[in-house]
């Protein structure tokens, strides 16, 4: 239960039947905080008031009673007579407009509280509704610098892509280059390795005449 100073606790409908009320205007005033109360563990609702305004509703309410009964009771003593009967059908029908007017201002202060109601969950939906497209427009923006920066990255891997190519494509050269290098240094190798072998041969031809 809420931390609420009172000093009873009523039933919305015992607090509906004292005030006049229906229950669906008792609990939408307690919703929209217009009455002290909330819908308890047991699920009823319920009103919380002092003693004395406890006091002052059954007062009132007795005293309504007992104007009611006096009223009735003068109609009733009305009807022994014509002229008293006319009166007292014109009083019961005005008695029964008033109780209509009372009922459809209950019903219209009723209709009020749920449209004030209506009006707080309408803004706080409005409010998250902002919040949300907010983080949605948050979330845009970042999915279009994501989508930059992967363009950029993919612009770049492109580029050392190429570089790459003519990386490889130097190296094959230069690998080549180096190949015929060891080749011309290879048949330079073997030339003068039978050179030496001629040289060789005649110097021994020439130990033999000796």
């Amino acid at each position: 239960m809420n931390d609420i100073s009172f000093d009873v606790k009523i039933k919305a409908s015992e607090y509906a039947s004292l005030t006049g009320l229906s229950l669906n205007t008792v609990k939408n005033r307690i919703k929209a905080g217009v009455l002290k109360g909330s819908k308890e563990e047991d699920g009823v609702w319920y009103v919380y008031l002092t003693q004395e305004e406890l006091e002052h509703l059954r007062s009132l309410r007795e005293r309504e009673e007992e104007g009611t009964k006096n009223l009735q009771a003068n109609l009733e003593g009305m009807k022994s007579t014509l002229e008293g009967s006319l009166i007292a059908t014109y009083m019961s029908a005005l008695m029964m407009k008033e109780q209509q007017k009372e009922q459809l201002l209950h019903e219209l202060s009723s209709l009020y509280t749920l449209l004030a109601i209506r009006e707080k969950e309408m803004e706080f939906l409005l409010k998250e509704l902002e919040l949300l497209r907010g983080k949605c427009e948050a979330v845009e923006q970042e999915n279009k610098e994501l989508k930059d920066k992967l363009r950029e990255k993919e612009e770049e891997l492109a580029q050392f892509k190429e570089k790459l190519k003519e990386k490889d494509y130097i190296i094959s050269q230069k690998d080549l280059e180096l190949q015929r290098v060891v080749l011309d240094k290879d048949r330079e190798i073997l030339s003068r390795d039978m050179e030496l072998s001629v040289l060789k041969m005649e110097l021994e031809k020439r130990k033999r005449k000796e």
